[in-house]
């Protein structure tokens, strides 16, 4: 007699996401690759578009603490928002420290390539991003703004920051510049983040099936909220 085995719902949660992950890798997706050849004014404009999505992730991050219960996943993205806000400091929150990367490297070429401005279909997109947070069930908020833009964002930032180092045009520029947000997302850190995050989420879900599959559908609205913003970036370089 053999004996059926069938994986814990854990275990069904980490195979399903992992055939439901970002629809590409960001190492060759074309979309990203395409940052080291566009014009630095088109870059700029990527990257300010980016900032604002930096911000409202700071923004779901801190509904999402409030809307779940106390344990050890609500510690975890409690301390995330607390340094994702600036430590204590808002002047150094992530989005203010992209913006000073950004501040510097336009003062670098002249003063004139930022907009201040959100584009339109950022606008539209982080608006229905929002809504879908605050209409769903906790948990899939859970998989959006946990889950979701740590495991995503990640690996997209990451092939960005590459991008940008292997730009001929910025070679001299860089080093000169603020580059702390770039060594918060691209280094250990965030890696620690990731970790411990899927510690977390693995803990939550437990054997609840319905709780895991809340994460997982809040994970593939966060997977197509970057597929989204990506395309939105080509528009912009065009």
């Amino acid at each position: 007699m053999v004996l059926m085995t069938f994986p814990s719902i854990k275990q069904s949660f980490w195979q399903a996401l992992e055939s439901n992950k970002f629809s590409g890798n960001p190492a060759f997706d074309p979309r990203l690759q395409s940052l080291r050849n566009i014009s630095l004014p088109e870059l700029i404009k990527v990257l300010e578009q980016y900032s604002y999505v930096t911000k409202i992730h700071a923004q779901s991050l801190n509904y999402v603490c409030n809307v779940i219960k106390p344990g050890k996943l609500k510690f975890l993205l409690d301390e995330i928002y607390f340094e994702e806000t600036g430590d204590g400091n808002p002047n150094n929150s992530h989005y203010n420290l992209l913006k000073k990367f950004l501040f510097g490297l336009n003062e670098a070429f002249g003063g004139t390539m930022l907009t201040n401005t959100i584009n339109p279909q950022v606008d539209a997109l982080i608006e229905n991003y929002e809504n879908d947070l605050k209409t769903h069930p906790a948990y899939v908020a859970i998989g959006m703004a946990g889950m979701g833009t740590e495991c995503i964002c990640g690996p997209i930032l990451e092939e960005i920051w590459a991008q940008i180092q292997g730009r001929k045009d910025l070679e001299d520029v860089l080093p000169k510049l603020n580059l702390e947000f770039w060594g918060i997302h691209t280094g250990e850190i965030d890696h620690s983040h990731a970790v411990r995050m899927r510690n977390a989420i693995d803990g939550e879900v437990g054997d609840s099936e319905e709780f895991a599959n809340q994460i997982l559908q809040g994970y593939q609205l966060s997977v197509k909220f970057w597929d989204d913003l990506l395309n939105i970036f080509v528009t912009i370089s065009a």
